[in-house]
């Protein structure tokens, strides 16, 4: 499952939060550190004066011969409040000590001429540290030590870290609300807006506009977007338009293209019948005629008769052809259908030095056809490739069939109005029956049209030029198809025909 993403309110609003803290907080921040830096800077001062007033008071004791040890205890003690303090000799003797120094050198904050001093603990984020030791010379009598609380400057930066942790909270609120006002007015709400406009454009409802009166990029947008959505109504509109038209056109050709059909069918059938019709004319005027003697009316009799069988067999065709040939009855054995018709065939005068090779595969499998039909078509192929030969001295025709698997489409219902379906296939197996001749072939201008009704290559009363339009539509009605090739010496007509208990 495809995990859906924040909003762009989310992404922008959390953005601001944190732009917002991080900029609050830093500025909190370096202000704390300022005040500490002044803080510390002000408890060194007092460190300064401290020692200034202690080498005062060593001058004076040495003055007047007081001892620097009770001398300076007094100063540190009373004056300064020192408690924790050490004085060293230059030697390094102690000469005087209070309370309890620490062993840590401590890290360095200040130094100067003759006074240095070091903080115990503190850091980036914790502040000042616990205590200050200061180290200081002082003439004549060596080196001072001391100890300053900075409990009191602790305690008052923790007064200005909350001070200022308050103003910080309130800034951002202040920031985060105005921010988030700004953004939704500014840009969340048009996006929306044009989201919701696209989205309805998207269902069909192309006359939709996205109102957004902001006057930024959104605004822009927004104006761009409602310019492309009239201009895409203003374009499905003509193209509806021009739909009607085609489709207006179409039905237009269709019924001129139908009308054409119709024509030529109609003077195909004029053309085919006027022949026999003329000749049946010219044999009944004769035979009005007096004088004729009872063997000329008997030929004339019989040569009416075989005219009008011919228009007999021509109007057959025709209602062959009108008629839709019925599906698949029953499954036919195409190796022994051609066996048995082409024994039936063998013995007309067409098939008179003609030789067949018959080369039937081992395991075809049956078709599901009208048995009598697809006898009619074997009969028309066999038929045609033998009178092809007439020409030529070495008369063979050779039959071939074999199965083989095939791709398939793959027919779904679809109700009107619905989108075209990608197209499906499926593989499935194809009978295929090859009848291949050795005579002239046919020409490459007439190749096109040998499947159109009434065209015919052969002589004037030796075809009506139905016989392969027949058979081809009797093969499409079962799902197969009839193909047509020149060969090196002669021709090939191949039947495809769906295998097993279902056609197409």
């Amino acid at each position: 499952m495809k995990r859906k993403g924040q909003g762009i309110r989310f992404q922008l609003t959390a953005g601001i939060v944190i732009m917002t803290i991080a900029g609050i907080g830093l500025i909190g921040l370096m202000s704390i550190k300022i005040v500490e830096r002044s803080a510390l800077q002000w408890k060194i001062s007092q460190a300064e004066d401290t020692v200034g007033f202690v080498r005062a008071s060593m001058r004076l004791s040495s003055e007047g011969g007081q001892p620097w040890g009770a001398r300076l205890s007094g100063v540190l003690k009373n004056e300064a409040r020192i408690e924790d303090f050490r004085l060293t000799a230059p030697d390094g003797r102690q000469l005087a000590a209070s309370g309890t120094m620490p062993t840590d050198a401590g890290k360095l904050i200040y130094g100067a001429v003759g006074i240095e001093a070091y903080m115990y603990g503190g850091g980036l984020l914790t502040g000042i540290g616990e205590s200050m030791r200061v180290s200081a010379l002082v003439p004549d009598a060596g080196r001072l030590e001391f100890i300053l609380s900075l409990a009191e400057v602790n305690e008052d930066m923790a007064s200005v870290r909350n001070f200022l942790a308050l103003y910080a909270l309130i800034d951002s609120v202040i920031i985060i609300a105005f921010g988030v006002y700004f953004l939704s007015r500014s840009i969340i709400e048009p996006l929306k807006k044009l989201e919701e406009a696209a989205k309805k454009i998207a269902g069909g409802k192309l006359y939709d506009r996205a109102d957004v009166a902001v006057h930024n990029e959104v605004g822009s947008l927004a104006a761009s977007f409602n310019s492309m959505a009239g201009r895409l109504e203003d374009e499905i509109k003509s193209l509806e338009r021009v739909n009607l038209e085609l489709t207006t056109a179409q039905d237009e050709l269709l019924r001129n293209s139908t009308l054409a059909a119709v024509g030529r069918l109609a003077a195909g059938i004029a053309h085919e019948i006027g022949n026999p019709l003329g000749a049946l004319r010219g044999y009944i005027d004769i035979l009005s005629r007096e004088g004729l003697d009872p063997a000329e009316e008997k030929d004339m009799v019989a040569r009416a008769g075989r005219e009008a069988d011919r228009i007999d067999s021509i109007v057959r065709d025709f209602l062959e052809v009108a008629r839709p040939a019925k599906r698949a009855v029953v499954p036919v054995d195409v190796n022994a259908l051609l066996n048995e018709t082409l024994t039936g065939l063998c013995v007309r005068s067409d098939f008179s030095g003609v030789s067949t090779v018959l080369d039937l595969g081992l395991k075809v499998p049956a078709v599901m056809a009208d048995e009598g039909k697809l006898r009619q078509v074997f009969s028309n192929l066999f038929i045609n490739a033998a009178q092809a030969m007439e020409a030529v001295e070495e008369k063979t025709i050779t039959i071939s069939t074999l199965a083989e698997a095939r791709p398939a489409p793959l027919k779904a219902g679809r109700r009107k109005g619905d989108a075209p379906a990608a197209k499906e296939t499926f593989e499935r197996d194809f009978v295929f029956v090859s009848f291949r001749d050795t005579g002239v072939g046919i020409h490459a201008d007439d190749s096109a049209r040998i499947f159109d009704p009434f065209f015919t290559t052969k002589e004037v009363g030796k075809g009506t030029g139905l016989g392969l339009f027949v058979s081809q539509s009797i093969i499409k009605a079962y799902g197969g198809e009839i193909t047509f090739r020149n060969v090196e010496g002669g021709s090939e007509f191949i039947v495809m025909l769906p295998a097993g208990k279902e056609a197409v």
